[in-house]
């Protein structure tokens, strides 16, 4: 996965790092500044009648292509809906997404829009961090409620982290405290995102996420 391009405006430079590792599970860590995370009680109830899945997760076969492609278009489709879109029974839907989240083959993910959340400032942080700490750095900064991905990469920085916070006191309260406390990171250069154009799978059009196939 090729990750951060950054372009100067005198020279047009363009450069581009390899993301070696990411943390936090999935390729993204779980983002929780905006409240805190449910404790494990609260995720078995939630849970509780879900198989757990296979690990790792078994291949996915052609003939379930056509139900993934629909998902992608909705991942909030209905039952129904999704039989309309693929041509099977709904009875069948339920039957094969049963079975795909039991295989580890299917899982779901929620893209938010920080900003309607109160959350108006989107950084990342290039970190140089020493060699011998970079997992355990990753894992901690992973861990931070601030911090939406973290991902150890090629290059002059050696570890990028994307932090939300609310506004620039709040992100100063991060820096200074958190990050501060992490052992093992020499260097470190902040870029500020002024504007958002693209979350992880949404495009953002007029302060609200759409897909790209609406764009």
């Amino acid at each position: 996965m090729l990750h951060h391009a950054e372009v100067q405006a005198e020279d047009e430079d363009v450069s581009l790092d390899l993301v070696v590792r990411s943390f936090g599970g999935l390729g993204a860590t779980s983002w929780t500044a905006a409240g805190p995370p449910l404790s494990a009680a609260q995720i078995g109830q939630l849970t509780a009648d879900r198989p757990v899945p296979a690990d790792p997760p078994r291949p996915i076969g052609e003939e379930d292509l056509p139900l993934l492609r629909a998902l992608a278009e909705d991942g909030r489709a209905t039952h129904t809906r999704l039989a309309e879109l693929t041509g099977w029974s709904t009875p069948r839907v339920a039957r094969r997404l049963a079975a795909l989240e039991a295989a580890g083959s299917l899982s779901y993910d929620v893209d938010v829009l920080p900003e309607l959340l109160g959350y108006e400032l989107n950084a990342t942080l290039w970190l140089q961090v020493d060699l011998a700490r970079l997992h355990r750095v990753g894992e901690e900064l992973g861990g931070h409620g601030e911090c939406a991905f973290a991902a150890a990469i090629s290059g002059r920085h050696n570890l990028m982290a994307v932090v939300i916070c609310r506004d620039t006191p709040d992100f100063y309260r991060y820096l200074t405290t958190r990050l501060a406390l992490v052992e093992g990171i020499a260097g470190y250069e902040i870029s500020v995102r002024v504007r958002r154009l693209k979350q992880s799978a949404s495009l953002v059009h007029r302060g609200r996420l759409i897909h790209p196939g609406l764009a």
